[in-house]
């Protein structure tokens, strides 16, 4: 049995109250109490980080309440990010998102197309892939209402031995979901190019 009943009860929470936090009805939270209805991945997540608790306590697996995430949840980010073709904000935030672009279109220069890539998670991927002889699955990237977690697991689990990926499956500490992507992107850009994403931003800094 799960422990959404047992935790909320002790912080003196109504169903609605739980409801409206994650963003469903109060009818579902009560079917997920009993365990008539599982709720979708991320829903255990924003149930947890509402609860300040971690999802394998929640779910009644793990006796440590607030310690990391699960690797379910990080694969599923680097699901999403595939799906999304989701793009590390951080270039943009520095002002090198234009920078990126050029040099993607660039090929033959030291810095040139494979670093700049390395901020853009599905051409990261797709390198990666390639280098690796890996088939992605067709219509994969279209695939936005499940989760293809296998494909992950089976082609990207050398992703948990990144020091920045391990650290999340102990940590105490909150990360939005950008900075889990962040750092799931520099341990497969570090594959493909050598580097951190740190260290690339520094070199596109280089090149501007």
């Amino acid at each position: 049995m799960n422990r959404i009943k047992e935790v909320r009860k002790k912080k003196g929470l109504s169903l609605q109250q739980v409801a409206d936090a994650v963003g469903v009805g109060n009818n579902t939270i009560s079917r997920y109490e009993t365990g008539k209805r599982e709720p979708k991945l991320e829903t255990w997540q924003a149930l947890a980080n509402f609860f300040d608790v971690t999802v394998p306590y929640l779910q009644g697996i793990d006796d440590k309440p607030n310690t990391g995430y699960s690797k379910d949840y990080i694969y599923k980010q680097l699901d999403d990010m595939y799906k999304e073709d989701w793009v590390n904000p951080f270039i943009f935030k520095n002002g090198l998102g234009i920078q990126a672009f050029k040099l993607m279109k660039t090929s033959g220069k030291e810095y040139g197309e494979s670093i700049a890539s390395s901020f853009f998670a599905k051409s990261t991927i797709q390198i990666y892939c390639e280098n690796h002889e890996i088939k992605i699955p067709a219509g994969l990237a279209h695939n936005f209402n499940n989760d293809d977690l296998s494909f992950w697991k089976k082609n990207f689990s050398f992703i948990l031995k990144d020091s920045g990926v391990n650290r999340l499956l102990t940590t105490k500490d909150k990360y939005t979901n950008d900075e889990i992507k962040e750092l799931i992107l520099s341990a497969i850009a570090q594959k493909n190019i050598g580097y951190t994403l740190k260290q690339a931003l520094q070199k596109l800094s280089n090149n501007k």
